[in-house]
């Protein structure tokens, strides 16, 4: 019985020390690929990140263009109204009697670049505005009708606010606190 315990321990002690060495060489091997794999898995998450970046740059610079185009454009029409507004300004307070021709001209000649502009960058809700703004002024430049100059400044800030939204600026509408 001693032998058969001891030829037992001594298998046993065998097995034992060659799987401690298993083990300890398994843990090390595992450690190294480990390593490796999370080496791979950064270097495949670090070009996604580059990618992600270069993509949002070139949405970032096409949105700062839109914005800038709008902006331009914008600009154009206010000029173009306001030009209009002044002479039918004059009118309604019976300052002159007609359209200056250069005006008159100028309006005909602009109204219709401004509205295929601002269809190539704004939204709808622009576009209305801006029709609405138009079907307002063109019977009082053509036809002779008459207007207050409140409805027309009403008109034209309701343009300008749907510009203003449409460009991103969210501080609330623009209206005039004025006593004319």
């Amino acid at each position: 019985m001693t032998e058969i315990f001891q030829i037992a321990i001594a298998v046993i002690g065998s097995l034992g020390g060659g799987a401690i060495i298993v083990i300890v060489c398994s843990n090390w091997l595992a450690g190294i690929w480990a390593k490796r794999m999370l080496q791979n898995e950064r270097a495949l998450h670090s070009e996604k990140l580059e990618s992600i970046k270069t993509e949002l740059e070139l949405i970032k610079q096409k949105d700062v263009t839109r914005h800038n185009d709008k902006l331009a454009i914008y600009r154009d029409v206010v000029h173009v109204i306001s030009e209009t507004l002044r002479e039918l300004e004059a009118i309604t307070l019976g300052k002159q009697e007609n359209l200056s021709v250069e005006v008159e001209r100028s309006f005909a000649l602009n109204r219709n670049k401004a509205y295929g502009y601002i269809s190539l960058v704004s939204s709808q809700e622009v576009m209305n505005r801006y029709n609405e703004l138009i079907d307002f002024f063109t019977p009082l430049m053509y036809e002779g009708q008459k207007s207050s100059w409140t409805e027309m400044r009403t008109k034209a800030d309701a343009m300008l606010n749907a510009m203003r939204h449409d460009l991103g600026i969210n501080e609330g509408d623009i209206t005039y606190q004025g006593s004319r």
